[in-house]
């Protein structure tokens, strides 16, 4: 978000919408819970959109606000703004703020879902199980890096180096995986901060392994499954598929089959 002033595309015919917030906004949430209920709850769509503008800024640690005496209750009423206000810009702006500052859990949000209008709710759902993909990433990058080292004792020609992608919803476009995050492996170790190079790369040594090989995962939390696709060379590649198991306050991966292998 753009703090004062914001300029955004709207979801309808492309529009674009102006939101400012000012004193009156920052005094509004000063004065506490109940004056910021009182304008999230009432019929002015515009001093809605400002005020969440506003607590943008309040809850963006950057800033430094202390706003732990309302920081719960402020959570809940997000959360019953996204399932019963009438406007969609409320409702996404609402939504922006818990996943940007929040993360999860959203029982709100999670005992309402069939309220949620159809445009919206994935969008809903994803934010409801924002913090459970959380806890699987690392069991999945386990998995992940398992996988390589096994296939590298194997074949100790294959790259020192590779990429390990979160593909959400295993979908492409133009050609390109739509990726949501991405991880670099060297040796065996996670290197942070270097950014993905483009898709599966075409470069090969003379034993026909992707000189920068890949690893995909995708996490099915409603059906309870896990998929891993790994890229090591032109004939070597294979897409498994595991049970997603939740014990104890843990995810675990069990009963690896295969989709395919080439």
């Amino acid at each position: 978000m753009i703090y004062g002033e914001r300029k955004e595309e709207s979801s309808n015919m492309g529009e674009n919408r102006f939101v400012s917030y000012s004193g009156k906004e920052k005094e509004i949430v000063r004065q506490g819970i109940d004056a910021i209920r009182c304008v999230l709850t009432g019929d002015d769509d515009y001093a809605k959109q400002s005020l969440l503008l506003c607590l943008d800024w309040f809850m963006d640690p950057y800033y430094g606000h202390d706003i732990s005496d309302i920081r719960d209750e402020l959570i809940d009423l997000l959360q019953e703004v996204v399932v019963s206000d009438n406007s969609q810009y409320v409702k996404e702006d609402a939504l922006e703020l818990l996943d940007l500052y929040v993360g999860g859990p959203f029982p709100i949000l999670e005992a309402n879902v069939q309220k949620v209008e159809e445009k919206l709710l994935p969008r809903v759902e994803y934010s409801i199980n924002s913090y459970r993909i959380a806890q699987i990433e690392p069991v999945m990058l386990e998995e992940c890096n398992r996988l390589y080292k096994e296939n590298k004792s194997r074949f100790p020609d294959m790259a020192d180096r590779y990429w390990v992608l979160y593909n959400r919803n295993l979908s492409y476009k133009d050609g390109k995986p739509n990726i949501e995050m991405e991880w670099l492996f060297d040796k065996g170790e996670l290197i942070e901060g270097v950014p993905y190079r483009k898709s599966v790369f075409p470069h090969t040594n003379d034993k026909g392994f992707f000189l920068r090989p890949e690893i995909h995962f995708n996490i099915l939390l409603k059906e309870e499954k896990a998929l891993i696709s790994y890229y090591f060379g032109k004939r070597f590649a294979r897409c498994l598929e595991y049970d997603l198991n939740y014990v104890d306050g843990k995810y675990s991966l069990s009963n690896m089959i295969d989709v395919w292998v080439s």
